[in-house]
Formats: structure tokens, C-alpha cells, sequence
């Protein structure tokens, strides 16, 4: 029994911890990337921020990935630059 109970929690436990390591967050509108910021905080680790330009002059910030932070530079063409 207390074997069962250890395998199942130690599962869950791998489950919540590779869900927490990928976040899926709302993509930001296309643009040239205007800005990039990672801010860190103490209980949620890094948060990536990246502001962009679009078409029409207007800037917007919204929360990234990781792996889309590294790829996408000042001046790139966002969302093309998260595609590696």
C-alpha cells in the first residue's frame, strides 16, 4: 500500500512539474519587437515580457515564454521570430 501511494504521488507530482515548466500564454499581435524584459520574482521564478510595435504605430507588452524571449530580438518580426 505504501508503495502504491509513493508511485502515485510521486507521478503527480512529475505531471504538475512538467505542466509548470511550459506555460502556454495568449499570443501578442504581430509586429516588430520593440522590447524585451524579464523581470524576476522571488515565488514564480522569470516572467519574459516582450513589447512590440504593429502596423499601425500602436505598442503592446504581453508576457512570453522562455524559448520565445531567446529567439525574438530587438527589431524582429514577431510571432515569425518564435518559430526556430
Amino acid at each position: 500500500m505504501r508503495k502504491a501511494l509513493a508511485a502515485a504521488t510521486a507521478t503527480i507530482a512529475a505531471v504538475l512539474a512538467l505542466g509548470a515548466c511550459s506555460p502556454d500564454y495568449a499570443p501578442g499581435p504581430a509586429g516588430t519587437v520593440h522590447d524585451r524584459s524579464a523581470a524576476y520574482f522571488k515565488s514564480g521564478g522569470w516572467r519574459y515580457r516582450l513589447t512590440v510595435t504593429t502596423t499601425d504605430g500602436q505598442r503592446h507588452g504581453f508576457r512570453v515564454t522562455r524559448d520565445d524571449y531567446r529567439h525574438c530580438f530587438h527589431g524582429s518580426a514577431y510571432p515569425t521570430c518564435t518559430h526556430h
